[in-house]
């Protein structure tokens, strides 16, 4: 429901009352029905200026279906879902009419915004010899624009508001085309049809008046001015006292939305209460006689705040306060469960014992309860909301939902949760709860209650994993409403949930065969690992004794270049061409057919000769030095004796062979 500023300021506009305390008074004759006030000033030509029927309340037969996580993009209005059968009936019903006759004419309105040249269609049946006014009436009920901002076009000839309406007057196409004044927004009707669009901002406030902190979440389009509405019914604080740190300088407060601010998508804002003097009692008295204190508006810039300060309103029209009975929940709690468990104890003292069974928990274990449990086990979630301000709301509890054939049914096939929402503060916590568990389109349509539409029941269900709003059931039904809407709610829940039982039971079937595989699988993995880790051991102690071998080798080179360092420290030169003492000359072949030289003493002992060899890389014990006449092994004789003993002078040819 629109606030009581926009009604004052949609009233005034199209009533073309300037003074702000007459449009005041004529808003509270009509109970702030904007509607029944502009009928009162602006009767029709011939019609008497009776005032019009309430709006006509929606039919619980027919259970609307809101889905709470898609989020389309804005791009031109929102398709308008089909209207329940029961609209054009009982619309025909609620407004003024020539005639009573039963026929209907079909016609197409198709809704513009923003300058678009296509826009959303629906149908509506109009009862016969409705007259273009009462055309504007139902469609401020259907879409939100006021009459006095409706641009209506397509007819074949200029119509005036008192025209009725016939087929000759339509086109072929029997199409109208409905279009608004350009300072005419469509926020309501967004809100209303498709929730809250754009992208979300989460604003962190600070309330320093009350020492409270809230964060709350808004869409893109949500305007400024409707925000300091919002926080006026969370902190009590009214609109033009409200005192604000942290919005971007030149913002246009009015008018931005938070997608126009240039805030970023998480931004902190300071609210504080503005002290100004007050007037006096008697003052105040006066003024409102004389009128001298409407005469510049101020006092009326925030109407509501006029009926939510008791004691100034108190005051002004010397009654004296009355005080409230209790409500099912106080405004002082602030956990959540202690306040269902208070709601449970009071609706119980309140409607007697036979009573739905509430459930004992928070929301949030409410829905794992019921829609978040397997299909087979599912159940629907039934939230009842509540409101103290609404005659329908004994009326409701003691003739419908609390009948021994409802209460049975619910505790059978629903959990039951149930929140108070009379209080502001109450209903600020369950929007917070509805856009944390269902989205933010849920947030919204539950948003869009006014109280007159309280009692409601929320059937909640869950589909393909997504938790949804199955219908709303309003608390103008009576029982046999109720209990149809129920059944056709439960029934609606059984055949999805057959759905999915069969899905779950398939892929229970499915698991089972894979969970088999997995096993199968893991054996195999598991040997395949064990195998290559036995390959892996044998390959590292392969690895292993081969660096070990490496490394024996390694240390017997060593000990072969130590020993062949020493025996070259022990082997004689060799004797020059002028020695006077007798000379050996000794010629060696190696494999591979090479040959060398060296001269030796004669009296040089065969030792050295080994010696020698072994440290040009022939040791003895790898290599045969072999003698070829007579053919004998040098190196297996007495190394001892001298060249000249084995008569291995003046000179002689040996060969070095492997053994």
């Amino acid at each position: 429901m629109a606030g009581r500023d926009e009604i004052l300021a949609n009233f005034q506009a199209c009533s073309g009352i300037e003074d702000v305390g007459e449009a005041f008074m004529h808003l509270e004759a009509a109970n702030w029905n904007l509607l029944e006030a502009l009928q009162v000033v602006m009767p029709q030509e011939g019609t008497p200026a009776t005032p019009l029927p309430p709006p006509p309340l929606q039919s619980v037969s027919q259970p609307e279906v809101i889905s709470v996580d898609s989020s389309p993009e804005l791009h031109l209005p929102p398709p308008i879902p089909p209207l329940p059968a029961a609209i054009p009936s009982t619309s025909a019903a609620s407004l003024p009419s020539s005639s009573n006759t039963s026929a209907v004419l079909d016609v197409n309105i198709q809704v513009l915004c923003g300058g678009a040249s296509e826009g959303s269609t629906f149908p509506l049946e109009l009862p016969s010899s409705t007259s273009v006014s009462e055309l504007r009436t139902m469609l401020h009920q259907l879409v939100g624009i006021t009459p006095c901002s409706q641009i209506l076009e397509g007819f074949k000839t200029p119509v005036e508001d008192s025209t009725v309406i016939t087929a000759a007057l339509l086109p072929e196409s029997r199409t109208l085309t409905l279009n608004a004044q350009s300072s005419v927004t469509f926020d309501n009707y967004y809100e209303r049809i498709n929730g809250a669009l754009g992208d979300e901002y989460l604003l962190l406030i600070h309330d320093e008046s009350n020492s409270k902190d809230y964060n709350l979440r808004f869409p893109g389009s949500k305007r400024i001015k409707e925000i300091k509405s919002d926080i006026h019914d969370l902190t009590n604080i009214a609109v033009r006292y409200q005192q604000w740190t942290g919005w971007p300088p030149n913002t246009d407060q009015e008018n931005a939305t938070l997608a126009s601010s240039g805030i970023s998508k998480q931004h902190h804002l300071t609210v504080r209460k503005a002290v100004k003097e007050r007037t006096p009692k008697a003052q105040r008295k006066t003024l409102m006689e004389t009128g001298e204190e409407n005469s510049s508006g101020d006092e009326f810039l925030d109407a509501s705040e006029l009926l939510n300060d008791d004691d100034d309103f108190l005051d002004m029209m010397d009654v004296p306060a009355v005080k409230k009975a209790q409500t099912l929940i106080p405004a002082d709690v602030d956990d959540e469960v202690m306040g269902v468990m208070h709601f449970s104890e009071e609706f119980r003292n309140r409607y007697g014992s036979c009573v739905p069974m509430f459930y004992q928990g928070s929301l949030e274990d409410a829905l794992k309860e019921s829609v978040q449990l397997p299909a087979k086990n599912r159940k629907l979630l039934a939230v009842y909301l509540h409101h103290d301000g609404s005659v329908l709301s004994n009326v409701f509890c003691s003739q419908a939902l609390c009948q021994i054939s409802v209460v049975d049914y619910l505790s059978a096939n629903f959990v039951v949760w149930g929140w108070d929402l009379t209080h502001e503060a109450n209903k600020a916590r369950l929007l917070n709860l509805v856009t944390t568990h269902f989205g933010s389109m849920a947030s919204s349509t539950v948003r869009s209650f006014s109280v007159d539409k309280l009692p409601a029941l929320l059937v909640i269900t869950r589909t393909r994993g997504t938790i949804e709003v199955l219908s709303v059931i309003h608390g103008n039904g009576v029982l046999d409403e109720v209990m149809t809407a129920l059944l056709h709610a439960t029934e609606m829940f059984e055949e999805q949930r057959a759905t999915e039982v069969q899905e779950e039971e398939a892929r229970e079937v499915r698991e089972a065969v894979k969970a088999e595989q997995d096993a199968a699988y893991m054996e195999s993995l598991k040997a395949d690992r064990a195998k290559a880790a036995a390959k892996k051991q044998a390959e590292m102690e392969e690895k292993q004794e081969r660096e070990r071998v490496e490394s024996i080798k390694q240390q017997e080179e060593a000990i072969k270049e130590a020993v062949r360092a020493s025996l070259e420290t022990d082997i004689p030169q060799e004797p020059s061409s002028d020695c006077p003492y007798p000379v050996a000359t000794l010629r060696f072949r190696i494999p591979g057919g090479e040959t060398f030289s060296r001269n030796f003493l004669a009296n040089t002992t065969l030792q050295v000769l080994l010696n020698f060899l072994h440290v040009k890389g022939y040791p003895a014990d790898e290599y045969k030095c072999l003698q070829s006449w007579p053919r004998r092994d040098v190196s297996a004789l007495d190394v001892s004796k001298t060249l000249m003993d084995y008569k291995l002078y003046p000179q002689e040819t040996l060969n070095i062979e492997e053994r």
